[in-house]
């Protein structure tokens, strides 16, 4: 029987920096979660885990783009 409580790991790096000119300096560009993702983390449910994890990849996208 598969577990359907799988833990959602968090996308941590241990880098934590932040760019002032990306994204208001809201967003680790390490790990690319916003502020209130990162210290609720373990908090969350896992929905709102896996909203979290869709909203990096999207902000990784834009960093990208911010970048070049």
């Amino acid at each position: 029987m598969a577990n359907e409580d799988k833990e959602i790991i968090s996308p941590c790096v241990k880098i934590c920096k932040y760019d002032s000119k990306f994204m208001g300096g809201m967003v680790c560009i390490g790990c690319f979660r916003e502020q209130h993702e990162i210290t609720n983390w373990l908090r969350l449910s896992p929905d709102e885990k896996s909203q979290a994890l869709i909203d990096i990849e999207e902000r990784k996208t834009k960093f990208e783009i911010y970048d070049k």
